[in-house]
């Protein structure tokens, strides 16, 4: 018996090295979201499990969709034939946006990708608050409140107490895993165009990247930022889906959008996981 416990004591020390130390939660959360409070998800679409969760409790607080609602909004717009195709063009109204890249005419390729909130605008009034909210309900996407406004409430700002279409982060997974499944009530067309949309890249891993960024503010001096980045990644049999969101702790110096600022925090992530 005595010459056994030198030999459980081996096993013992073996089996605690060998075990991966579990993360700080604290700790990998400041890495990324250095002065902010943040989520990142990242979910494995094979396994049906997450592989990487980052501050889990903020990844099940609701936050105002902002331009992440473009995603579901082009599925209904191309279901309800509000947009015939990628091709249409809408014309613009002349009124002047702080954004130089929306003062002129668009196409659905271009609203995606320049983020254009009056294409937005213009897309849910040509369908109606009760089509749009019909989509919302079988969407089963976020809380499903249009009560601020047919045109706005997807952009009222994260610190409002009043209505606004807001989503978790964990919400945000289960849309784009319907959507990549061809699960949502909607044409299998509608649900294929709003996928080509929102290509964005081929990232150095060879992963093919869907996503969309939104942004918000909690000020108007527009110093302390709201930021989305949801993403579909692909390689061959390897399917992922990712998604973030933060928001400044106090206000930043820097100029720029909160969407951009998350989509580059997931893409830091992603790179020390070895999938960027």
């Amino acid at each position: 018996m005595k010459n056994l416990i030198p030999l459980f004591a081996l096993l013992f020390l073996v089996a605690c090295q060998s075990t991966p130390p579990v993360a700080d939660p604290a700790r990998e959360s400041a890495k990324y979201f250095s002065g902010q409070e943040g989520c990142f998800l990242l979910y494995n679409v094979k396994s049906k499990a997450f592989d990487r969760v980052i501050g889990d409790e903020n990844c099940k607080k609701e936050y105002p969709a902002c331009s992440t609602f473009k995603v579901p909004l082009a599925v209904m717009a191309f279901d309800a034939k509000a947009l015939k195709d990628e091709n249409v063009v809408l014309k613009w109204d002349g009124k002047k946006d702080d954004r130089e890249v929306a003062n002129h005419d668009h196409n659905a390729k271009t609203w995606m990708s320049d983020s254009i909130v009056w294409f937005s605008q213009r897309l849910t009034k040509k369908m109606g608050a009760p089509k749009v909210q019909k989509y919302l309900d079988g969407f089963n996407y976020g809380n499903r409140d249009l009560k601020g406004g047919l045109t706005q409430a997807w952009l009222v700002r994260p610190s409002s107490n009043g209505p606004a279409l807001k989503i978790t982060a964990y919400d945000q997974v289960e849309f784009m895993k319907k959507l990549w499944a061809d699960q949502l009530p909607a044409s299998p067309r509608a649900m294929k165009l709003a996928r080509e949309l929102t290509f964005l890249e081929t990232s150095p891993k060879g992963f093919q990247v869907n996503g969309k960024t939104g942004s918000n503010f909690y000020d108007d001096a527009k110093k302390v930022n709201f930021g989305w980045f949801v993403a579909h990644l692909q390689k061959g049999d390897q399917e992922l889906i990712a998604v973030a969101n933060y928001r400044d702790l106090a206000p930043v110096t820097e100029v720029g959008y909160g969407g951009p600022r998350a989509k580059e925090i997931v893409k830091k992530i992603l790179s020390d996981e070895d999938l960027w």
